[in-house]
């Protein structure tokens, strides 16, 4: 892998893991059409990494404030102890298909279908949201559920923040707060993945080091400003542009990649 080759998907990574529209389907098309033979699951792990740096600077106030409320208590214990929860299935789910996931990355016909199932998730949920609630209203049946989801989008092609956010909405939860608790909920799976991958990184040459580090740092950029994209257009609109998006996305990628089978 080259720098710009590193850029391009780290510039990819970011865009795409926080707005809707799935960064592993993204990142899996993006290594293709880049003429990389094979999905590097430690750069993309690593480029994921860069966007959790971005989750973690932009809501910094946020973050401060769940970990004093952790052990001060009150509603932001709740929120927290609600973070855990829901990162459960996600555990379970990809620690028992982890082989069968890491194939599935080497399809991208596999990944065209799943971003179809993205697409679906969006537009039902604008049309199933019922009521708001805020972030200290959420329910530990509100946090399995969108855990659940979370789990669904370990798949290529499926976008955790859009099935997350997803999730949220059909449960009743605010927009503000559907995203932000996908956004914390983000932080335990990608330090997860991260964790799983670290056996890998032995042997790497300092160039592979230093191409690893130009996609981390270029995910972190695009990834902040990702986040601030959709938290505007979450204020402003709805998720329909994205569910658009998805399904031309995924038609177009399935006519192309069951063609060239």
């Amino acid at each position: 892998m080259s720098f710009w080759q590193a850029i391009i998907l780290g510039l990819v990574q970011g865009l795409t893991e926080f707005l809707p529209i799935s960064s592993s389907g993204h990142l899996v098309l993006a290594h293709h059409f880049l003429g990389l033979a094979e999905e590097n699951m430690v750069f993309d792990v690593a480029v994921h990494l860069g966007t959790l740096f971005a989750v973690f600077v932009y809501f910094r106030r946020d973050l401060v404030a769940l970990v004093l409320g952790f052990f001060k208590g009150g509603p932001l214990r709740k929120v927290a102890l609600l973070i855990i929860l829901g990162t459960v299935p996600a555990v379970i789910f990809g620690l028992g298909l982890k082989d069968l996931i890491e194939e599935l990355f080497s399809s991208p016909a596999f990944v065209s279908g799943g971003l179809l199932v993205t697409s679906a998730l969006l537009f039902l949920s604008e049309k199933l949201q019922k009521q708001s609630r805020p972030l200290e209203k959420i329910r530990w049946q509100d946090a399995l559920l969108i855990g659940c989801f979370q789990a669904l989008a370990i798949l290529p092609g499926i976008s955790r923040s859009g099935s997350t956010i997803a999730g949220g909405l059909i449960r009743g939860v605010d927009r503000d707060a559907a995203a932000r608790f996908s956004f914390f909920l983000a932080i335990p799976a990608i330090l997860g993945a991260a964790v799983l991958q670290l056996g890998d990184l032995g042997g790497m040459t300092a160039k592979e080091w230093s191409v690893m580090g130009v996609g981390v740092i270029a995910s972190m950029i695009s990834g902040y400003v990702a986040i601030g994209i959709l938290m505007a257009v979450l204020q402003r609109g709805k998720l329909y542009g994205f569910s658009i998006y998805t399904l031309v996305l995924g038609v177009g990628g399935l006519i192309y990649f069951l063609a060239l089978a």
